[in-house]
């Protein structure tokens, strides 16, 4: 009784309102080691080229572990893999502190954010940190389409930024480029930032706008390095954008943020060896993988939507049924996603070709047992 007295009063006083009404994002990250096969996070299916891991061995064995980070030429590395100048990234601790960074930089409380729904659950939590009215229009149609009709609609004074995550992350709907665009030309009539996650960003490169960071002064773009450098326990990423906008987000992220086995990672990406590795990778996930599993979906009546990213998004009729399908699939070592939003799916991650096969097995074996 005393304690919840005191936490009551005490909580109260010290935490701001938009921190005591927020709920924590809790992702399902324990237990996942010694399962056959990972498809629930959307990593790489397997270790990272050696040559990053050579890299990370020659830092450690330096002996410089107890210095504080030196970061060198990251920038310039990072920059001529993206295709921008050094003064326009900033290095981040994965794509979440990139998000973090920019709503801390332009919301504050009471301010309008748009986030079309479902997406990626870090967007409303940077939202809520900042005490933001969110307004949330929802993808919708027999594709899960982005509603561009309706964010462009909702784009007026009193919002503060509009995010569009490009592929969609849980549905894996495109955002075509010439509706990005529009989105960012309108905001920004209006001093109104746009965050453009390109989190997939390797599995659809003919979406990116990292093109228009110089036509126009509120774009803010996300990229994470978890997804093709197989390097997600690292947590690297970064934001581009023009060189005024980074100057203000370098005051912002902690000048030792990222730390040295991070950037000894990234920094591999000077190797053309790991650059080739990447598009290897993202195109055996995209030309032989995925049509692969989506030719045994189509086969064995499993409903799931058009993706642009090396993921689906599966259907069920019910979430007795969806549950079933996770935990079957959880007997035979695969963990796949479960989702709420939207009610009754399942997000499965795409690899190689070895781990897709292994997933169809292990499927379509769940699937006669359950005739």
């Amino acid at each position: 009784m005393g304690k919840k007295l005191f936490r009551s009063k005490l909580f109260g006083k010290l935490f701001r309102k938009p921190i005591l009404t927020m709920q924590p994002y809790e992702a399902p990250l324990e237990g996942r080691r010694g399962k056959d096969l990972l498809a629930d996070f959307n990593e790489r299916t397997g270790p990272p080229h050696p040559l990053v891991l050579e890299e990370i061995g020659k830092y450690v064995e330096e002996g410089n572990l107890q210095m504080y980070p030196e970061y060198g030429d990251l920038n310039e590395a990072l920059g001529k893999y993206i295709g921008v100048d050094p003064q326009e990234l900033i290095p981040t601790v994965g794509g979440d502190q990139g998000i973090d960074i920019v709503f801390r930089a332009l919301v504050k409380d009471k301010d309008k954010v748009i986030i079309p729904k479902p997406t990626f659950a870090m967007f409303e939590q940077s939202a809520h940190i900042q005490g933001a009215n969110i307004i949330s229009p929802r993808y919708g149609g027999s594709n899960l389409d982005f509603p561009f009709d309706e964010v462009v609609k909702k784009i007026k004074r009193g919002v503060k930024l509009v995010v569009i995550c490009n592929p969609n992350n849980p549905t894996g709907a495109p955002v075509p480029r010439e509706q990005t665009e529009y989105i960012i030309k309108k905001a920004a009539s209006l001093d109104i930032g746009v965050l453009v996650d390109e989190a997939y960003h390797e599995f659809a490169p003919e979406l990116t706008v990292l093109d228009l960071i110089g036509k126009y002064p509120n774009i803010f773009i996300i990229r994470t390095f978890a997804k093709t450098l197989g390097i997600p326990s690292l947590r690297a990423g970064i934001v581009v954008s023009n060189e005024g906008n980074i100057e203000q987000l370098n005051k912002i992220r902690g000048p030792y943020d990222v730390n040295m086995v991070s950037v000894a990672a990234m920094k591999a990406m000077r190797h053309p060896e790991v650059i080739a590795d990447i598009k290897a990778y993202v195109s055996e996930v995209m030309t032989v993988s995925k049509p692969m599993i989506e030719a045994f979906y189509d086969e064995m009546g499993v409903n799931y939507y058009p993706s642009s990213a090396g993921f689906h998004l599966l259907v069920f009729p019910n979430e007795r049924a969806r549950d079933e399908f996770v935990n079957g699939l959880k007997d035979r070592k695969i963990l796949v996603r479960p989702r709420s939003d939207p009610p009754h799916t399942v997000r499965a991650s795409i690899g190689t070709r070895e781990n897709t096969e292994r997933y169809i097995t292990a499927l379509r074996d769940f699937i006669q047992q359950n005739k």
